[in-house]
């Protein structure tokens, strides 16, 4: 009788050990593919990403103000060639600032009764010009050019008349205006980080832009002194 009661418990846990030998590999392999495949067990890096800042598209609605222009490598345009002055007219220098989180104003005002065109150019590190633009001003009118794009809803003064458009991107590493008679200008760089668009009713830290007739007086060490 005692025999038969060992004999027993060693089948059934004979039975016991064999089971758990076939179904421990096919647990194994279903936890496996449920922490695979379970939200909680992605990557964290994953989690921070979704939640983090999305980048705003480029203030061009094209590509970044920080990548060459399409002409930037072949050049464009003749290599080290400064505007030559018009006769009648003033050439001014400045060094505008257009990269994806700053933006350059430009004021022009024309005193004159007649209308007047000013030819606006900006050039490379190394003299190339990289941008030409001509601006039409009315008589007697004002008009303000920007390097971004205006908020949808600007100030009624932004508004009438409607500023120009431009894009300088981040190679323009200096400009000029050539300033027919009459003709006045005035500018400032604001910062608009991670946004591409100026929204004129924003506090964006506005620098004022430092115009010279002598391009290389835009860059220390020559400084510009008061009297």
């Amino acid at each position: 009788m005692k025999r038969t009661g060992l004999l027993f418990v060693g089948v059934i846990a004979g039975t016991v050990l064999a089971l758990a030998f076939v179904l421990a590999p096919s647990q194994s392999s279903l936890a496996v593919f449920s922490n695979a495949n379970r939200p909680a067990a992605r990557p964290a890096a994953a989690r921070l990403q979704s939640t983090s800042t999305p980048t705003p598209p480029p203030s061009s609605g094209e590509r970044s103000d920080e990548l060459p222009p399409a002409d930037l490598a072949t050049g464009g345009y003749t290599v080290n060639a400064l505007p030559t002055p018009i006769p009648g007219e003033s050439l001014v220098y400045f060094v505008p600032t257009d990269n994806d989180a700053t933006a350059t104003v430009l004021y022009l005002y024309n005193t004159d009764t007649v209308a007047h065109t000013v030819a606006l150019r900006g050039f490379n590190y190394d003299g190339a010009m990289v941008y030409a633009q001509n601006i039409s001003v009315g008589a007697g009118s004002f008009l303000r050019m920007a390097s971004d794009s205006i908020a949808a809803a600007p100030p009624p003064s932004w508004a009438t008349p409607a500023p120009v458009i431009t894009n300088f991107t981040d190679f323009t590493y200096f400009a000029s205006l050539s300033l027919p008679k009459g003709v006045k200008v005035e500018g400032y760089t604001l910062f608009n980080p991670g946004t591409g668009v100026v929204n004129p009713r924003t506090d964006q830290g506005a620098m004022p832009l430092r115009f010279s007739t002598d391009p290389a007086t835009l860059f220390l060490p020559a400084v510009q002194r008061g009297p």
